[in-house]
């Protein structure tokens, strides 16, 4: 394993995840129903992480898409009928029912944008719904790229292992708290009682890995563009003691390089109370 894929934060016996996401689709519901039911707030087991392209676009008037992973296509031919776009490309796409795509025809223009595949009848095709008038089957060419995130909360998550520092504990409003669990039975806990509620973190990681790049995008984009990421702490303590919720990444800032690595460090805001749970099952 290379230096710059260390998974620094199991120093720290604390695991996080992060789905970005847009402030749109935020529901804190997502908290309640994760008590009992943690894959369907963050699948930590299809966790994406280590070395990956990860970047963004915006076409104007359009949101921000961001990529992690995927590829390039070329494509060979353009045909929109029945509200039904189908595009072939010159090579295997590997795109599945539900994958996002941006798509950028050179000639049949009107078929652009980022969409949902449909459906992949061949290796070669695929389709997308789109309203529009009826365009001829014809010879195109642009390009297809997939591994867009849908940005709607169900991405999967995305695992940050260059921390080298996050605190377990920091707000503006707490009150300790005697716990009789069987973990940390007797021992007074400092929690928050407000929603003013962040941590301070610090990591130390290659450029070419996913989690540095991705909280540049969040870092830089998250007034502008609405985005927050659920998060997943677990631990410390293995599996006992998790924090769920709905993270700004703010003041992120690179501090330097140490050797072939960079130095970097960010602020997780909460938007809205964290939700803790102690003794319970991932």
């Amino acid at each position: 394993m290379a230096a710059g894929d260390q998974n620094y934060a199991s120093v720290l016996d604390v695991r996080t995840y992060l789905v970005p996401m847009r402030t749109a689709y935020m529901n804190f519901d997502d908290l309640a129903t994760a008590r009992t039911n943690l894959s369907g707030f963050v699948n930590a087991s299809q966790a994406i992480k280590g070395p990956m392209v990860v970047d963004y676009e915006q076409t104007a008037g359009s949101p921000l898409d961001i990529f992690v992973g995927g590829k390039t296509l070329t494509i060979s031919n353009v045909a929109l009928a029945s509200n039904v776009v189908t595009i072939t490309t010159s090579a295997a796409h590997g795109l599945a029912v539900d994958d996002r795509v941006k798509v950028k025809a050179t000639t049949a223009t009107a078929v652009n944008g980022t969409f949902t595949v449909k459906a992949a009848p061949t290796t070669t095709t695929f389709t997308y719904d789109l309203a529009g008038s009826n365009i001829a089957s014809a010879a195109d060419t642009g390009t297809v790229r997939s591994g867009v995130l849908k940005l709607d909360g169900t991405d999967k998550p995305i695992q940050v292992l260059s921390l080298t520092g996050i605190p377990l504990q920091s707000s503006t409003s707490t009150e300790n708290v005697k716990t009789l669990d069987a973990v940390a039975a007797g021992a007074d806990i400092a929690m928050a009682t407000g929603n003013s509620f962040s941590y301070s973190v610090n990591g130390l990681t290659a450029r070419k890995n996913v989690d540095w790049k991705l909280l540049t995008i969040l870092g830089s984009k998250n007034a502008a563009e609405g985005l927050v990421a659920k998060i997943l702490r677990v631990g410390p303590g293995g599996d006992k003691e998790k924090k769920l919720g709905f993270v700004w990444v703010t003041n992120f800032q690179e501090q330097g390089e140490a050797g072939a690595l960079d130095k970097w460090s960010a602020t997780f805001t909460f938007n809205g109370p964290p939700e803790t749970i102690f003794d319970n099952a991932v």
